[in-house]
C-alpha cells in the first residue's frame, strides 16, 4: 500500500463501528470478560485450547474497544455539534422603533390640545364648540399614543433584559460543549491506546502460553545435555486464528485501497499446516465502466514463518494470481491484497481490510 498501513489499520480499528449507544459497548466488556475468564489462571498449565482463548480475548478486547471509541466519537461529534449551534446567538434585539422625539412630540402635543380646550371650555359659539369637540377627539387619540409608547419602551426594556440572560447562558452552555467535546477527545485518545495495548497483550500472552507448554528438548543419551530441537519455520510465528476463519467486508466505515469493494466474504482453512479457502466479491465500478464487478477465486499454500502470508490463487475463469494475509493489530482484522494475470473487462487486484466474522 502506498500510505502507512500501520495508521490505516488503526484508525479503522478505532471507526469500525458507526455510532453506537452505551449499552452496545457494556455488552461488548461483558463478551470479553466472560472470554477471557480464567484464562491467565490456566495460561501456564494449557495448551491449545489456552492459545484459541487468548486469541479470542482479543478479539473480544478489540471489539469493547472500538465500541466504545466508536461511542464516545459519536458523543464527541454531538456536543461539537450542539456547540456550532450555540456559537452564534440564537435571538438579536432590536431597540424600540419610536425615536425618542416621537414620544416628546407627542407628549408635548397632548399638553398643547389640552391647553386649547381648556380655553374653549366656556365659549358658547357654536363653531368654537364644535372645534372644542373636535379637539376632544385629538386629545383621546393623542393620550392612546402616549400610552402605546410608554407600554411598548416598558417591552422593550424586559425583551433587552432577557436578552442579555439568555446571551449569558448560551455563551455558558456553548463553552460547556466545547469542554465536552475536548475531554471525549482526549479521552477517544487515550481508549485507542489502550486497545492497542490489549492486542499486543493478547498476542503475547499466547505466544507465552506456546513457549511455557512447548515439549521439552530431546536430551543427548551420552551427554546427558538437552539437544536443541529442530526449528520448524513452516510455522508462523503469528497464531493461526488470526487468518483461519471468516471474514467479511464491514458495510460502515470500510477501508480499502485501489479499487473500492461493496461487498467481500472471505473463507480461510488450515490443516497439518495447510491452508485453502476462496474468496467472493464484488466492487464498486467508476461511472460509465464496462468491467465484470464480481471477483471470485480459491487459494491454496502453506503457512509460513513470517506475519504475510502468500498463497497462489486461481480464479473461476482459471487465471492464476497471488493472495497475501496481513493480520492487522487488531485479533478481528485482516488485511488482504491479492493480484491476478492481465484479464480483459476483470479486476486483476484490490486490497481492503476484513473484519471477523
Amino acid at each position: 500500500m502506498k500510505y502507512s498501513r500501520f495508521l490505516l489499520l488503526v484508525c479503522f480499528a478505532a471507526g469500525l463501528i458507526g455510532q453506537t449507544g452505551r449499552d452496545a459497548y457494556r455488552q461488548a466488556y461483558d463478551v470479553w470478560q466472560q472470554v477471557q475468564t480464567n484464562l491467565e489462571r490456566d495460561a501456564g498449565t494449557g495448551g491449545a485450547a489456552q492459545v484459541a482463548q487468548a486469541d479470542k480475548s482479543g478479539a473480544a478486547a478489540a471489539s469493547f474497544e472500538a465500541t466504545r471509541v466508536a461511542h464516545l466519537k459519536s458523543s464527541a461529534q454531538d456536543a461539537e455539534q450542539r456547540r456550532r449551534l450555540l456559537q452564534n446567538p440564537a435571538t438579536s434585539f432590536s431597540p424600540g422603533l419610536t425615536p425618542p422625539a416621537v414620544e416628546a412630540l407627542a407628549a408635548s402635543e397632548l399638553q398643547t390640545v389640552t391647553r386649547t380646550i381648556a380655553r374653549f371650555a366656556t365659549d358658547k359659539d357654536r363653531a368654537i364648540q364644535q372645534l372644542r369637540q373636535s379637539l376632544e377627539r385629538e386629545r383621546v387619540a393623542l393620550a392612546a399614543l402616549s400610552d402605546t409608547i410608554q407600554a411598548r419602551q416598558k417591552t422593550s426594556e424586559a425583551t433587552a433584559e432577557a436578552t442579555a440572560a439568555l446571551e449569558q447562558a448560551r455563551i455558558k452552555t456553548a463553552a460547556a460543549f466545547g469542554d465536552q467535546a475536548s475531554q471525549l477527545s482526549q479521552a477517544i485518545t487515550e481508549m485507542e491506546i489502550e486497545g492497542a495495548a490489549w492486542a499486543d497483550y493478547y498476542e503475547k500472552l499466547a505466544q507465552a502460553i506456546q513457549v511455557a507448554n512447548a515439549p521439552p528438548p530431546p536430551v543427548n543419551i551420552t551427554t546427558n545435555v538437552p539437544t536443541a530441537a529442530p526449528r520448524n519455520d513452516s510455522t508462523p510465528r503469528v497464531p493461526l486464528a488470526r487468518y483461519v476463519g471468516a471474514w467479511t467486508y464491514p458495510t460502515v466505515n470500510g477501508m480499502s485501497h485501489g479499487a473500492q469493494p461493496e461487498s467481500v466474504e472471505l473463507e480461510v482453512h488450515e490443516q497439518n499446516g495447510h491452508a485453502d479457502g476462496s474468496l467472493l466479491g464484488r466492487f464498486k465500478l467508476s461511472p460509465g465502466g464496462t468491467a465484470d464487478p464480481v471477483v471470485r477465486f480459491t487459494f491454496q499454500g502453506d503457512f509460513g514463518a513470517t506475519p504475510t502470508q502468500k498463497f497462489t490463487l486461481v480464479t473461476s475463469d482459471g487465471t492464476p494470481g497471488i493472495l497475501e494475509l496481513i493480520p492487522g493489530p487488531a485479533f478481528n482484522l485482516l488485511e488482504v491484497n491479492f493480484q491476478t494475470d492481465p484479464r480483459t473487462n476483470k479486476i486483476r487486484s484490490g486490497n481492503f481490510i476484513l473484519v471477523k466474522k
